[in-house]
């Protein structure tokens, strides 16, 4: 699937749905964002630790990984390449974890819009869901 054309605030509608290209989440993944944040948690980077967890079934991804996953999804879509001035903010739920071969996608849907006060601008919502190879919601905001 390659990027959609670029859309502006006219050019969205409310309800409107599009779906990222796919990103599978690879062992490197996991020690770069590790090293990079300082995150060294024993279930991410410790199999043992992993194993002998009751609540997880491998070596989960950090839970910011994934969104910044979702975010980097988000932008390989293009749906607001040059048309959008800045991101206003984040509100992520945490739903499953995501695992070392899991394939993801983002689900991204225009939640609303509202005109600004300026006259060539407008706040549009986006509703996200990360979800894996199986369909299940890793992360939804």
């Amino acid at each position: 699937m390659g990027a959609l054309r670029c859309r502006t605030f006219d050019e969205l509608t409310e309800g409107e749905e599009f779906r990222s290209p796919t990103r599978t989440i690879e062992e490197s993944d996991i020690y770069t964002f590790a090293g990079m944040t300082g995150d060294l948690t024993d279930i991410h980077i410790s199999t043992q630790a992993a194993e002998d967890s009751a609540v997880f079934q491998g070596r989960p991804a950090h839970g910011l990984l994934l969104v910044g996953i979702a975010n980097g999804l988000y932008f390989r879509l293009g749906l607001t390449d040059g048309t959008a001035m800045a991101l206003m903010g984040v509100h992520w739920r945490f739903r499953k974890p995501g695992y070392i071969g899991d394939t993801l996608s983002l689900v991204v849907a225009v939640e609303n819009k509202r005109d600004l006060d300026e006259p060539d601008r407008g706040l549009v919502t986006f509703a996200a869901r990360l979800e894996n190879q199986r369909g299940e919601v890793l992360g939804e905001g």
